[in-house]
């Protein structure tokens, strides 16, 4: 259905368009009936309709100006126009409006009015589909013109065409790229969540398209012959450079490539990461220079999202990055057993503010990242009634969004918070509160000695009810529940810390370090020592094979 607008000061008018005429038959709906020339502009200037019907003798504003200003606010629908009278100015001044109809007040029959809308229907429904053609075959010439522009960066980055002055020109004339001027600036954009970016536009090519029409419209403004070039997740921007100014920062670049990011947010609700490079003439140097982006590109991931920085050398620390990483794990675990988020998030973001300030390679960090996940679901899911399923689903999507350290605070704290609200409903269930009690009792005083009369006491239980209430519930005994909790903490403690096996003893609450031999080589069946050299020795066999 068309919408239609009608405009008219007289009543009787309006209600014989509005009720005499079987609108909705020829394919249209009126969906706006005004009385007030005014009201009608302030409404249709804000609401898209695609019929506007009006008379032209009307006080405060005639037709002919509502249309005239509606027209300059780029309001695109079809005119018609009613008048009492047959006046050539009136006449005159629609045609110029371009308005699809003039019409006579005195000859305005029903039979006349059918044959307009037929009429303008036909005409609507070839200028819709001429528009959608139009616009399909942009998409697909745009399309194809970004793939073959890529193709060109990729071949002038190789340096064999660098200096190939005819295949430059051929290049230029076929994809519509100037590259008379003799210096240039490269800035290499990254689409910030690119994952969630690809999941509302679908596909990778509308994306592109999409980013291609608002940086193309906001530089046509600002600079002539700016050259875009699409890669996976990430474009170059090319901006010629004026010769007098290649030693100085042009705040030209600057003030482009804000208007650019804005625009993007604003329209397409996305967010871009800039990294402006050096400025170096086309056929010797910018080529290198593009090639030194791409191989520095890693330092992105430290980079807030929508951000512009200038291209530095990635310098990355060498400390070891899982230094406090079991201890951060206990403390979190922690404070998620007794279910205060915001406890939770102030000392997660502590912790991860302090892991950034280091600087660590990103993969040692993403790797670290998803490691105390999966501490946190070994944790917690001693618990009874906790999936398995949960934790899978947030590991994988961890593992595929971790592209900056902005996403990664921001997957660990939801993946947190997440966890927190499985934690909370099974605290909830009546049948099993008394356990998972006990067993968050337990995780919170691992460092402790643990016997089954103190969680009692802590429950204000009979030991024996308890007893034989924990095992009803989870399948073992409470000193096997902490024997074995107690162990998979040794274990990872052996696996990533540098601790003595005395201090690992002291640290998980035994009375000796015999004990704790005795107790470990029982539940694995190998002594600590034994299993920390088996694990070194798999690390280091790793790393050797090719």
């Amino acid at each position: 259905m068309y919408k239609v607008a009608l405009v008219d000061d007289d009543v009787l008018v309006l209600e014989f368009m509005e009720k005499m005429i079987p609108w909705n038959q020829y394919g249209f709906d009126v969906l706006g009936v005004f009385k007030d020339s005014v009201v009608a502009y302030e409404h249709l200037k804000q609401h898209p309709y695609d019929v506007l019907i009006t008379d032209i003798g009307m006080p405060r504003l005639n037709g002919i100006e509502l249309i005239s200003l509606l027209r300059k606010k780029d309001v695109d629908m079809f005119k018609i126009v009613l008048s009492c009278h047959d006046e050539f100015y009136y006449a005159q001044q629609a045609l110029k409006l371009e308005v699809f109809d003039y019409i006579l007040k005195e000859s305005m029959e029903q039979e006349n009015i059918i044959d307009l809308l037929k009429r303008l229907k036909v005409t609507i429904d070839k200028k819709r589909q001429t528009v959608n053609k139009t616009n399909k075959i942009e998409y697909f010439l745009k399309q194809n013109n970004m793939k073959l522009k890529t193709q060109f960066i990729e071949k002038l980055m190789e340096d064999r065409y660098a200096n190939d002055d005819v295949w430059l020109q051929e290049q230029g004339e076929l994809l519509g790229m100037n590259f008379s001027s003799e210096h240039y600036t490269p800035i290499l954009c990254f689409i910030d969540k690119h994952a969630d970016a690809i999941t509302k536009f679908e596909k990778e090519p509308l994306l592109q398209f999409s980013i291609d029409n608002i940086i193309s419209e906001t530089l046509m403004k600002i600079q002539k012959d700016v050259q875009i070039f699409y890669l996976k997740q990430k474009f170059f921007v090319i901006f010629p450079q004026d010769n007098q100014k290649i030693n100085e920062l042009d705040p030209m670049i600057e003030r482009a490539l804000r208007e650019i990011h804005l625009k993007l947010e604003n329209y397409l609700k996305i967010t871009i990461t800039s990294v402006i490079g050096k400025r170096s003439p086309l056929r010797k140097e910018l080529p290198e220079s593009m090639r030194e982006l791409l191989h520095n590109e890693v330092q992105r991931f430290y980079y807030p999202h929508c951000s512009i920085q200038y291209l530095k050398t990635a310098k990355f620390s060498d400390q070891t990055a899982c230094q406090n990483h079991m201890e951060i794990v206990q403390e979190t675990t922690k404070l998620m057993i007794q279910e205060d988020e915001q406890q939770v998030e102030d000392y997660l973001k502590e912790q991860l503010t302090k892991l950034k300030q280091r600087g660590h390679q990103p993969p040692i960090v993403q790797d670290l990242a998803i490691k105390f996940i999966l501490d946190i679901k070994l944790n917690i899911q001693t618990l009874a009634n906790f999936e398995e399923k949960n934790f899978l689903t947030i590991t994988d999507k961890i593992v595929d969004q971790l592209d900056t350290f902005e996403q990664l605070e921001e997957m660990i704290l939801n993946t947190c918070k997440l966890l927190m609200s499985h934690l909370e409903s099974i605290h909830k269930l009546p049948h099993n509160s008394e356990v998972v009690k006990a067993q968050k009792f337990v995780l919170t005083r691992i460092n402790q000695k643990i016997s089954l009369s103190d969680v009692a006491i802590f429950l204000h239980l009979n030991p024996s009810y308890f007893s034989r209430l924990f095992k009803k519930e989870t399948g073992e005994s409470f000193v096997e529940y902490v024997t074995r909790v107690k162990m998979e903490r040794a274990k990872e403690m052996l696996d990533i810390t540098s601790k003595t096996i005395e201090q690992i003893s002291l640290d998980l609450g035994f009375d000796s370090k015999s004990y704790f031999l005795k107790v470990f080589k029982k539940f694995y069946g190998i002594p600590p020592k034994a299993y920390k050299y088996k694990e070194e020795v798999k690390v280091k066999n790793s790393i050797t094979q090719p």
